[in-house]
């Protein structure tokens, strides 16, 4: 069974996917609303079942394919997986603990663990797997600090560090598997396993896993859907029953049968750049200003119909290191906008209305990609804001490569851009890395930087005010918002739903089930 399983599968390697690495370059068109789940009367008795793409991979290390990617925590386990605060609890690693001088952390592994053939858990397949990680496109730049892992027994793991990170299992929500051969699709420790009738892919329970007796489902069918509109199709006519999107997605308004929703917090950030190096945007009294400009919260209600969580930070408000007080600064108001403009040297004129600094006009150029609905129409939004502030506005929408080209040549002063952070919500990539395309430098910032990730225990929520503190006097970058992603299952199906960003079947063990 598994030999024509891996033959299935052995055109499926070879694809590389963006994955949890801070990227820009995903533009995708947007709905300006969201479509509404539709009540019926009674629940179809229908069987739960998901969708796989059956061209791309199933390896939850190497493959490509999202759609194959959200079977991953039904299958495979990590050392850690992040909850829905981005806290890491720990699954595979027993304990974790830090070097004393931080560059190396030490992990027990969990005993009495199998792989679904009966093969006993070890350090050994733990570090395999995450060396295997470090060069694989879905986790390489998560990664990136990690030199080296090794095994010093079966029981005991050891990660060593370029730089100390006081969060480290954050970053460890990486499957272990335990390979079958070069084109097989490796075995996991989840509560499933895939196993195959005929043509037919489905999970089946995994004998070996503790928590398989209180799953809602022994068996669940995989139906093949290639693309997106052969998911939408096979979601309407049940023959899959629960799918991911975003609602940024404009495939999402596709979806017409009646369905629960359950949305989950992710990392992606959309958020506004400044050029730092000159123009306006220079003065950081501007750039305050421009933040306090940003009604952050009617942007997620009326620009993404509810869907993400508005955020003055790089952080997802929904962590405990997030700082509100720290945040209030950055935070919509109109009239303490006008007062940092002024506090600039900007005055009103009275004949046009607009804001003038020893008659030169306060006016600035937005970017924004042409090819992504939902950022043009966040990008008017803020515009206008702007307008109304008295600033004079270019708006330039690009297709992607010019957008990209004019990032990089500086033609910007403001620009609208999206970046899917690490699950430490490490904002190094847009203040000193290949994201800071402003051109912002500041030593304090990179200190505080540097502190906050090696820092622990109390001393990261410290570090972490610090660091905020920083970054609303520089106000190198405003964030807007952290996109949710959500969950649909046909109506009636099942209740207590808790999917997360990496596991959108997160305690499946703890759903309420109505029909099988």
């Amino acid at each position: 069974m598994r030999r024509w399983l891996s033959l299935l599968l052995a055109v499926c390697l070879g694809f590389s996917l963006m994955g949890c690495q801070p990227q820009m370059d995903d533009p995708e068109p947007s709905p300006s609303e969201t479509a509404s789940p539709v009540p019926t009367k009674t629940p179809e008795m229908v069987q739960f079942s998901l969708g796989y793409d059956p061209g791309a991979s199933l390896h939850p290390i190497t493959g490509d394919s999202q759609v194959n990617q959200d079977l991953t925590g039904l299958v495979y386990q990590g050392l850690y997986e992040l909850d829905n605060e981005f806290i890491p609890q720990p699954v595979l690693a027993a304990s974790g603990t830090p070097g004393a001088d931080g560059y190396s952390w030490s992990f027990a592994i969990r005993p009495g663990v199998v792989f679904s053939d009966g093969t006993p858990l070890t350090a050994q397949h733990a570090a395999a797997s995450l060396n295997a990680a470090r060069s694989s496109g879905l986790y390489a730049a998560r990664l990136s600090a990690i030199t080296g892992v090794t095994a010093a027994d079966e029981g005991t793991l050891t990660v060593y560090l370029s730089a100390p990170n006081g969060n480290l299992p954050a970053l460890l929500d990486v499957p272990v598997v335990l390979e079958q051969g070069e084109w097989a699709t490796p075995l996991g420790t989840g509560y499933y396993q895939y196993e195959s009738a005929g043509e037919r892919l489905y999970l089946q329970t995994n004998p070996y896993h503790t928590g398989g007796a209180a799953l809602p489902y022994a068996t669940i069918p995989l139906t093949a859907a290639t693309n997106a509109n052969e998911r939408i199709a096979a979601f309407d006519s049940g023959d899959i029953t629960a799918v991911t999107t975003e609602f940024s997605d404009p495939y999402a308004l596709g979806y017409s049968s009646s369905y629960e929703t359950c949305d989950y917090p992710t990392t992606n950030l959309m958020y506004v750049g400044f050029k730092t190096t000159g123009g306006a945007c220079q003065s950081d009294l501007v750039r305050q200003a421009f933040s306090r400009a940003f009604d952050r919260e009617s942007l997620v209600q009326i620009q993404m119909s509810g869907h993400g969580d508005a955020a003055c930070l790089p952080m997802s408000p929904v962590c405990g290191d997030y700082d509100e007080e720290a945040a209030a600064p950055l935070s919509y108001d109109l009239e303490r906008a006008a007062a940092l403009l002024a506090q600039a040297g900007y005055e009103r004129n009275e004949e046009d209305g607009l804001l003038y600094r020893r008659r030169t006009l306060l006016e600035v150029t937005l970017l924004v990609n042409s090819d992504n609905e939902s950022r043009e129409a966040v990008a008017k939004t803020l515009a206008e804001a702007l307008t109304a502030l008295g600033v004079g506005v270019t708006l330039s929408t690009l297709p992607w490569s010019d957008y990209i080209a004019a990032l990089s040549a500086g033609r910007f002063d403001l620009y609208i851009g999206e970046v899917r952070l690490t699950g430490d919500f490490d904002p190094s990539p847009l203040l000193t890395g290949p994201l800071n395309y402003g051109g912002y430098s500041n030593w304090a910032t990179t200190q505080a930087l540097t502190t906050w990730k090696a820092a622990q225990g109390t001393q990261r929520t410290e570090a972490a005010k610090a660091l905020w503190t920083r970054l609303a006097e520089d106000v190198p970058i405003a964030p807007l918002c952290f996109k949710r992603g959500s969950l649909l299952v046909r109506w009636g199906m099942a209740s207590n739903l808790q999917p997360t960003r990496a596991n959108p079947f997160y305690r499946m063990e703890e759903w309420t089930t109505t029909s099988h």
